[in-house]
């Protein structure tokens, strides 16, 4: 299964619509975990901040449910240009020497724990079934392309990990061209996509 999915319907003439105003859909597969829990949660703090704590909590389904987002072709390029690969602020090389060290850390520590379910949600959403070892085993090795994103880091004051095609959450706008190439290639994305919507490839 495709963790991501883009199809645009080109402007045709007569259409009445210019170029970045065609439809486009676009597709995520997001992994998902269903937990039950007997009771109500409880409130705990986590980091100075409230959160909730589920007791007995068991764990019933886990897969990746597709995320359907209605937008144009001119929303879709503008968010595909600026993607967290091609920004100054995202940070791969930090993302992969704490990737070890979660990975390395005790049996039973909560960041070796974290890790481990990070990478069986995201195998979970490159498959249709439950993931076998090996599928553990790509997903971990995909996962080496990811980053921390040192600008909403910083914000947040806690460790926010991205994916490479990620982009700033909505409202907020950190991204920077990493450099002249990262601009190149955004530009090259964003020609693609509206070559797209006018039905000039497919």
């Amino acid at each position: 299964m495709s963790a991501h999915r883009l199809d645009i319907l080109p402007a045709l003439p007569g259409s009445g619509l210019e170029p970045e105003e065609a439809p486009a859909k676009r597709v995520q597969y997001l992994p998902t975990t269903i937990d039950l829990a007997p009771e109500l949660p409880e409130v705990e703090s986590r980091q100075n901040r409230p959160a909730l704590h589920f007791p007995d909590k068991r764990t019933i389904a886990e897969r990746a449910f597709p995320v359907t987002s209605e937008l144009t072709a001119g929303e879709v390029a503008d968010l595909l240009r600026k993607r967290c690969s091609n920004c100054a602020h995202f940070r791969n090389d930090l993302w992969i020497f704490t990737k070890r060290v979660w990975e390395r850390a005790p049996i039973g520590n909560s960041r070796r724990e974290g890790i481990q379910k990070m990478v069986s949600q995201y195998a979970h959403s490159m498959c249709d079934s439950v993931p076998s070892m090996n599928d553990l085993a790509r997903a971990a090795w995909a996962m080496e392309s990811w980053g921390i994103c040192g600008a909403l880091t910083e914000r947040n004051r806690d460790l926010v990990v991205v994916h490479p095609d990620a982009c700033c959450p909505e409202g907020i706008e950190y991204y920077q061209d990493r450099d002249r190439a990262a601009k190149r290639e955004a530009s090259a994305v964003f020609d693609t996509i509206l070559r797209k919507a006018q039905g000039r490839e497919s």
